[in-house]
């Protein structure tokens, strides 16, 4: 199978969103020592034709992609983004705002992630970062007022909030966090990755898992469950029972429903032939996760440059962002 080009243009450190039919990548495309001076363009395509539905525009991040709310009159997926003052909502087809608003309370920092969900019929927008005085955190506010919703939120100590993603799967949050501890032999502190659930509704605590500091976390409802991808493993929530085991804890994941049935997709780890320590990663699986035994194929196929993302897109559409462009894989249901 050989990838099809979506895009040429070359990113640093692209990722990739998808809501409803839309997949939209975002990068930095002029690197800065510091991250909030450097330039950062995003462009929205169609899952279905794989065609752009606009031209790339300038987006400083954070931002995500979302199914719109009812009722407002703006394009079916939008793009939400955040900075340390306001929240903007975009059309993810040529960036132009439909929304903006000044938040209540600007943060001391930029926060790392921000999402647009809705909770009991309203819209609501997710942050998630560092506070500025050693903990990390998740809040919710109104898009409408920059208000914060009240009890939607969670504060634990410890730093370096590590650019992760919130991860949303049916009624259900996932916020990544820090075990504060530590080592008496080395006699240093230490942060322990954990993922932590969270009822969507009320900001309730549920449960936790471990993580790993160079893990990628996606939650989805697929397949009619809700369930958590992260460092390689695949649990169900809210009980967070091991669903499946995928490979090293690096493994970048998609969870995706293809003709009804909940599928993984995602990128086997391989040491790297010729550097003791270091991994190349360039085979992806997938496994049928409702099959008995779950049967794991492989998607045949190359492209060009290093994988970066990917997000597995309804129709057995495959999408890729790696150091040279954006592609598309077909993948026989």
């Amino acid at each position: 199978m050989r990838a099809e080009r979506l895009w040429r243009r070359g990113l640093r450190f692209p990722r990739l969103f998808l809501a409803d039919r839309t997949v939209l990548v975002h990068g930095d495309v002029d690197p800065n020592p510091d991250p909030r001076k450097s330039r950062y363009e995003a462009r929205a395509f169609d899952t279905r034709s794989l065609r752009p539905l606009g031209t790339a525009f300038e987006a400083q991040g954070p931002v995500n992609l979302a199914r719109a709310p009812q009722g407002r009159g703006w394009p079916r997926t939008v793009l939400i983004q955040a900075s340390r003052r306001s929240v903007t909502v975009r059309d993810p087809r040529t960036g132009s705002p439909l929304l903006e608003t000044d938040l209540a309370e600007p943060g001391e920092l930029w926060p790392d992630d921000v999402a647009l969900r809705v909770v009991d019929k309203e819209a609501v927008v997710f942050l998630y970062g560092e506070d500025g005085d050693g903990t990390t955190r998740w809040w919710a506010v109104d898009p409408c007022t920059g208000a914060a919703v009240p009890d939607l939120t969670d504060s634990r100590p410890g730093h370096e909030a590590r650019g992760e993603r919130m991860s949303f799967a049916g009624d259900y949050l996932v916020a990544p966090g820090q075990d504060p501890g530590f080592d008496p032999v080395i006699l240093a502190d230490y942060e322990h990755p954990r993922e932590r659930v969270y009822r969507l509704e009320d900001g309730e605590y549920l449960g936790e898992v471990e993580s790993h500091a160079d893990s990628e976390t996606v939650a989805a409802k697929v397949g009619g469950r809700s369930l958590l991808a992260v460092a390689g493993r695949i649990h169900s929530l809210p009980d967070l029972e091991l669903v499946a085991e995928l490979g090293g804890p690096r493994t970048l994941t998609s969870l995706v429903e293809w003709g009804g049935e909940a599928v993984a997709v995602y990128q086997e780890e391989d040491a790297r032939p010729g550097g003791l320590g270091s991994w190349y990663l360039d085979r992806l699986r997938v496994r049928h996760l409702d099959r008995p035994g779950q049967p794991v194929t492989e998607i045949p196929g190359t492209w060009p440059g290093e994988l970066e993302d990917l997000v597995a897109a309804p129709d057995g559409v495959v999408v890729l962002a790696t150091t040279e462009g954006v592609h598309a894989l077909h993948v026989d249901l």
